[in-house]
């Protein structure tokens, strides 16, 4: 299973998202070596990645940043306007890493950064104090200051996929009934969630096990995947912002200039030829 899906409640001023990812999961974690406390807590991350996606509209890229003082630095997830997913997490490998990872405490004093990045090149940032012990407290809490909504976010990963569940109450004005208690009530029920079930449940099925007492719409599933966004020619294009002398020094130490994409593993080898238009005449090194 690797989708999102939309759905809302005939009677209720409520809407929803759901989504679970098993071969996008394990496309991307499989690319680093990563202890299964930080599988786990990226798989939150790609399930929220995949949430924010759906519900916050940009033709462009938008990204979930955290970053942290201890064992863990750096955490990222990013999707494109195709749904393609990719994510990244960096730690300290001298340090011991805890069984169950505390956001909050994990980053003290940090926060997360939410990036929308248009392709005409405008950029907004959001930023979310990590105001709870979960990452999905700290992203419905961005809703709440983005939308000014009541949102509520549950997030699951086990090693194998992760998932994620997102309920959010509409204006006021779009209310659909006099049922002043379905807000509280959904998210309650919602709140009975387990992890097993937000990463193995099929979505009609789990919407049925938690609302089957109430009139559920489910809209069409949409597919995401990993992919990279990395490429030959944007590696080589970001070759220009490094000195000429520098590329050629490490040239004739190495022979040619190898990079690594973080995200996706793949490595890109250039010779002095290849570089030529940067180094010049003297893109003859050796």
């Amino acid at each position: 299973m690797n989708e999102i899906q939309r759905f809302s409640f005939d009677h209720a001023n409520v809407r929803g998202e759901r989504v679970i990812l098993t071969k996008a999961y394990q496309d991307i974690i499989k690319r680093k070596n990563y202890p299964l406390p930080i599988e786990q807590l990226l798989g939150e991350f790609i399930a929220a990645i995949a949430l924010l996606r759906d519900l916050v509209k940009v033709d462009g890229n938008l990204s979930i940043q955290a970053k942290g003082n201890g064992f863990l630095s750096t955490i990222m997830t990013e999707c494109d306007e195709h749904r393609n997913i990719r994510g990244i997490a960096q730690w300290d490998e001298t340090q011991a890493i805890p069984e169950k990872i505390d956001l909050k405490e994990t980053l003290q004093g940090g926060y997360l950064v939410i990036t929308i990045s248009h392709k005409n090149g405008t950029r907004y940032q959001g930023i979310v104090e990590l105001v709870g012990a979960t990452l999905g407290e700290c992203i419905a809490q961005y809703f709440s200051q983005s939308e000014q909504l009541p949102s509520r976010v549950w997030l699951g990963c086990d090693g194998t996929a992760c998932g994620g569940l997102f309920l959010q109450r509409l204006p006021k004005e779009q209310e659909k009934s006099g049922d002043e208690d379905a807000w509280d009530r959904l998210t309650l029920l919602a709140s009975t969630v387990k992890q097993e079930e937000l990463v193995s449940v099929a979505t009609e099925e789990l919407l049925h096990r938690l609302y089957h007492e109430e009139e559920v719409r489910l809209y069409e599933p949409k597919a995401m995947q990993f992919a990279c966004s990395c490429s030959r020619q944007r590696t080589l294009e970001a070759m220009t912002s490094i000195s000429p002398d520098e590329l050629r020094e490490i040239i004739i130490e190495q022979g040619k200039i190898s990079t690594t994409c973080q995200f996706c593993a793949e490595t890109y080898d250039f010779t002095d030829s290849d570089l030529s238009h940067i180094l010049g005449d003297q893109s003859q090194t050796h």
